[in-house]
């Protein structure tokens, strides 16, 4: 029997079935496998590195760009946003899709005329993307209120039940075994859980103690529906020490990860960003930071339980809209200042 299933898998693969969705990041993919079914995904960081940005430009933005391209795919998306509210997610969004589309820098507070008006002729793109937003909302369901892990959990079985059917396969006097029949087997369910630390402890429950039963929870839906979940954790105050930023081994590990070690546990890869420029470095891995400055992002795979760990990227992050590039090597960059402005 498990042998019919790897075949089955073999199968699936040489049809080009088990391809995951790219992250907008290639050559890291080659290394994670894209978005997969069936996946979770730890992104880490410090506090203002672009973690949440890192999610929802890999996670979110990219595979919906996917769906809008290709019709044979089936994906819908369930948002526990904690750090942001449903309408600057959406805003996020936009700015991604009209720099992507119209080839114009409109961050968040453009959007939102936080600091000057927006002009006519910018609110006329945001109104002729107003539909591709819709669409996005159309299978996206955002949960931007605190809730405890029994609430997350809560939600995502009210969310699974649109998208397939729990069927009773077995019942004892102590519990029910279910099985869950999805609509449609390639679909993609993706969960993103930003951040994780801000659940809201249940009466008499640590940080620590929420954090592990919500990744209880969240790993039985990966098995049992196949979800495909991204959770957003921060850093712990020991990776800003000042000795660790002397050290030799200034990159951030699986120590690093505040709160808890669940999700690590749990999950199939780690994705880690480091901020050189923040830390004060001037080079890091080969690269000039005192060129490229503020844009400058270090991912660190720091666990892959189906490949190769320990793999570097470095990438530019544009915070004004949320786009996010792979470098090449340090030794093949000429000229630093193209990497500076989009």
């Amino acid at each position: 029997m498990i042998v019919d299933n790897l075949f089955s898998s073999i199968a699936r693969g040489k049809q080009g079935l088990n391809k995951g969705l790219s992250s907008g990041l290639p050559e890291f993919d080659s290394y994670t496998y894209g978005v997969q079914r069936r996946w979770m995904t730890v992104v880490a960081g410090d506090s203002g590195s672009g973690k949440s940005s890192l999610a929802l430009y890999s996670h979110i933005y990219e595979p919906f760009m996917q769906y809008c391209n290709d019709s044979s795919l089936d994906i819908h998306f369930l948002l526990f946003s904690f750090e942001m509210s449903a309408e600057v997610l959406l805003a996020k969004l936009l700015s991604l899709y009209i720099y992507e589309v119209y080839g114009k820098i409109l961050s968040y507070n453009n959007i939102l005329s936080l600091t000057s008006v927006l002009p006519d002729e910018d609110y006329a793109l945001i109104e002729e993307a107003k539909p591709w937003l819709q669409k996005f909302e159309s299978i996206c369901d955002i949960v931007d209120k605190p809730t405890t892990a029994k609430g997350l959990y809560a939600e995502c079985k009210k969310w699974s039940k649109k998208f397939g059917v729990y069927k009773e396969v077995e019942r004892t006097d102590d519990y029910v075994k279910e099985e869950y029949v999805p609509n449609n087997p390639e679909q993609y369910l993706i969960v993103v859980v930003d951040h994780i630390k801000l659940l809201s402890p249940a009466c008499g429950a640590t940080p620590k103690k929420e954090i592990d039963e919500a990744c209880d929870y969240l790993i039985h839906f990966r098995n049992k529906c196949n979800f495909t979940i991204t959770i957003v954790q921060q850093f712990n105050r020991n990776f800003k020490s000042m000795d660790r930023r002397t050290s030799e081994n200034y990159l951030p590990s699986l120590e690093d990860l505040s709160d808890s070690g669940g999700p690590a546990q749990a999950s199939e890869t780690v994705i880690a960003i480091y901020h050189p420029h923040r830390e004060k470095r001037f080079r890091c891995e080969g690269y000039d930071i005192r060129q490229l400055k503020d844009r400058a992002r270090m991912l660190v795979l720091l666990k892959n339980r189906f490949g190769m760990s320990d793999k570097l990227k470095m990438t530019a992050f544009y915070g004004e809209t949320g786009i996010w590039n792979e470098l090449p090597k340090p030794e093949q960059i000429c000229d630093y200042g193209i990497y500076q402005d989009l």
